[in-house]
């Protein structure tokens, strides 16, 4: 649709005092804070999972050495999505409109696509409980992700698949989990819980459980062993208003968790229609989101 002078007829003689209901304060760039950032040049990419060796065994007197093959693991692959959005005006209302909004138009176009790669990338913690798959194909926060060397589980949802409301407590118990974590060799791994992210619903109760000097909630004079351990992001883009999670170095440092796949990076074109003098503008990019290792958060759907 091309918007023309019929449209904005109040925007085409003096007047008008001030414009609203288009522009705000936005939120800072949130999904980059909880995904590892990674550069395509193909329509897809492919994460390869390795299964090192197990931990090494007794050997007797004149017996030989056991030998163990190293094992081709899970696989996760990322296909390139393409994403655009566009408006168009006639050369009558560019030419004609006295306030400099439809200068603005770029600006509305830009907001747009970074609205749309925060709802993706945020919906593979709204649906990581059920739809959203990590590199073994199960849900990414799952009791029963299997090693692929012992068949052995591992859960990155809570003991036994209880749920646990945001405290003190149950975010202490996270970090025990997340320490006991393993390889799939059933080798133990060093994982640390660094960023607490919670919707907005949980903001204050987060500020408090990481902030607090002694234990929180309490007159007890014990101090709170999870003071400053984390950064604390906040997202009104996690839908579930008591849901919250752990992100862990293996996504945040080791880029083995969380991923954003950039193809190409948003852009914005503008351009003529020579027959209708129109100005057209869009934008458009491509990219994938997704969780290749489990490991790279652990969480919990609240009550």
């Amino acid at each position: 649709m091309t918007v023309g002078t019929g449209n904005f007829a109040e925007e085409l003689w003096p007047g008008i005092r001030d414009h609203w209901q288009y522009e705000y304060d936005q939120w800072p760039e949130l999904y980059s804070q909880v995904f590892y950032k990674k550069s395509s040049d193909k329509a897809f990419e492919k994460e390869q999972g390795i299964i090192g060796l197990p931990a090494a065994q007794v050997k007797d007197q004149g017996n030989s050495t056991a030998f163990v093959d190293l094992l081709q693991g899970n696989q996760k692959e990322y296909v390139n999505v393409s994403y655009s959005l566009g408006s168009g005006i006639t050369k009558e209302l560019y030419d004609d409109e006295q306030y400099g909004i439809i200068n603005d138009l770029p600006k509305f176009l830009a907001r747009g696509m970074r609205e749309t790669m925060e709802i993706t990338h945020f919906s593979q913690y709204n649906n990581g409980f059920s739809t959203a798959l990590s590199g073994d194909g199960l849900s990414i926060f799952n009791t029963a992700h299997v090693m692929g060397r012992s068949g052995s589980t591992l859960s990155n949802q809570g003991q036994s698949g209880v749920t646990y409301t945001l405290s003190q407590t149950s975010l202490e118990n996270a970090c025990i989990f997340i320490s006991d974590w393993t390889d799939d060799s059933d080798l133990k791994i060093r994982v640390e819980g660094i960023k607490l992210l919670v919707p907005t619903a949980l903001r204050f109760t987060a500020q408090k459980i990481l902030e607090t000097e002694f234990e929180v909630n309490t007159a007890n004079n014990t101090i709170n062993p999870i003071r400053g351990k984390m950064i604390p992001v906040v997202s009104p883009y996690l839908t579930d208003s008591d849901a919250w999670f752990v992100v862990t170095d293996v996504t945040t440092s080791w880029g083995k968790g969380f991923v954003s796949q950039d193809r190409e990076s948003p852009d914005l074109q503008r351009d003529n229609e020579f027959v209708t003098r129109n100005m057209l503008f869009s934008t458009f990019a491509r990219w994938d989101e997704g969780c290749t290792d489990f490991r790279g958060a652990w969480g919990s759907s609240g009550t």
